[in-house]
């Protein structure tokens, strides 16, 4: 299976080590895919930092283009807010929508976002 990795596992990774083996052997298998939402979240900081290892390596990373249909983000964001879901921001939706499109799943460890991806069928790596 291919993901997206959302900005916090890409945060936690570099920043802390954290999901070190877990990303490293997506990197190695070429299993990741990034988005233009995940790439606004990560580059501006890491360019305020001077990070430039960072934003290569972000932008080494396969791209998949998003294509947002707001009607289905609508309904999306109905049925989660129908099942409970409260606290999920727009761009979350519309990473776990190009996510679905895609055929692709998550690594993430936002805990809204993995009960978004569980309620509309995405898979969910969170480890």
């Amino acid at each position: 299976m291919k993901y997206i990795i959302d900005s916090n596992i890409w945060i936690e990774y570099f920043n802390k080590k954290n999901y070190f083996d877990s990303v490293s052997d997506l990197l190695i298998n070429n299993e990741i895919y990034i988005n233009k939402i995940i790439l606004a979240e990560l580059i501006p900081s890491a360019k305020a930092k001077n990070e430039k290892e960072f934003i290569e390596c972000l932008y080494g990373i396969e791209l998949l283009e998003l294509e947002i249909d707001w009607d289905e983000i609508i309904e999306i964001q109905y049925y989660c807010i129908k099942n409970g879901i409260n606290k999920l921001g727009l761009l979350d939706i519309a990473i776990a929508q190009n996510a679905k499109q895609n055929s692709v799943g998550v690594f993430t460890i936002n805990r809204h976002m993995i009960l978004l991806c569980n309620l509309i069928g995405i898979e969910c790596k969170s480890s």
